[in-house]
């Protein structure tokens, strides 16, 4: 009967012991921070058929605590060919304010800053979003002047009153 108890023992254990390797430790969250960065010719301060991708613009994302404005967390990215970027973010970030900023970028014609440079993100699992992506609105830069003609085309295009020459 003793023997009968150690078998059983040593069975138990095992499976004990073999259900707590086969138990899954949380991951840590991983989610992805991705936008689009353009260049808006006419000022428009919005995409329009004019407006192009920037190809190298540094991305950066940085979340901080919103009673001291300590930064708690940095990463950045760099936006490729088709001004898309996408940045890997660990960990939840549901106590933070993220905020994502482009910087200004170092060679060709869109050097000037838009009003939207920067843009907010909220980095938690619990918002309702099953996906682990977060999307950020496209941040854009403008060239320093205007072609009138083809601005103007596109204000008709799209119904609105005739930009200042």
């Amino acid at each position: 009967m003793g023997k009968y108890f150690a078998v059983v023992a040593l069975f138990v254990s095992a499976l004990c012991f073999s259900s707590i390797l086969a138990r899954k430790t949380p991951a840590l969250d991983k989610f992805f921070v991705e936008g689009k960065i353009y260049c808006d010719p006419c000022h428009f301060a919005f995409e329009s058929r004019l407006s192009f991708p920037l190809e190298g613009v540094k991305v950066s994302l940085q979340c901080l605590r919103s009673e001291n404005d300590t930064v708690t967390y940095v990463k950045e990215g760099k936006t490729d060919a088709n001004g898309q970027y996408s940045i890997p973010v660990h960990g939840d970030h549901e106590e933070e304010i993220c905020i994502v900023v482009a910087d200004s970028p170092t060679e060709g014609q869109c050097k000037e800053a838009m009003p939207n440079k920067s843009d907010r993100i909220v980095l938690t699992k619990n918002m309702g979003v099953s996906s682990m992506a977060r999307y950020v609105n496209p941040l854009g830069f403008m060239t320093q002047g205007i072609d009138a003609t083809q601005c103007n085309l596109v204000v008709q295009e799209l119904g609105l009153d005739q930009l200042d020459n």
